[in-house]
């Protein structure tokens, strides 16, 4: 089986049905959040969706379109829906986040999995 060529900041379209719950649902572009280098021969992927609108939640980061991400409108990255996701979900490619984004997905992501010293 060949691999699809996924790289860190790719935004790929993908099927996150069936769901449950407050999973996020549908076909949406999503932004692959893990290494490139563990994406090289994995059938698996983390990535996070593209869902409409900017918010103003300290878990995402909002995005603007433009000709190298290819969106079609103001979205937002939405973080606390990481999914593992299994290629063949995969789609069509979108496009490339800015490496510009990478500082705030990286804060939302500390904000996200922080373990308080006493939760440990």
């Amino acid at each position: 089986m060949m691999h699809k060529a996924i790289k860190q900041l790719d935004i790929w379209w993908v099927d996150l049905e069936p769901t449950r719950g407050a999973e996020t649902q549908k076909n949406r572009p999503c932004v692959v959040l893990q290494g490139t280098q563990a994406n090289k021969g994995s059938r698996t992927t983390i990535v996070a969706p593209l869902l409409p609108e900017h918010k103003s939640w300290s878990f995402v980061v909002n995005v603007a379109p433009s000709t190298a991400n290819g969106l079609d409108k103001n979205r937002h990255i939405n973080l606390k829906q990481l999914r593992v996701v299994d290629l063949s979900r995969v789609g069509r490619k979108q496009g490339v986040l800015e490496s510009a984004y990478m500082s705030a997905i990286r804060e939302a992501l500390d904000l996200i999995f922080w373990l308080e010293e006493g939760d440990v």
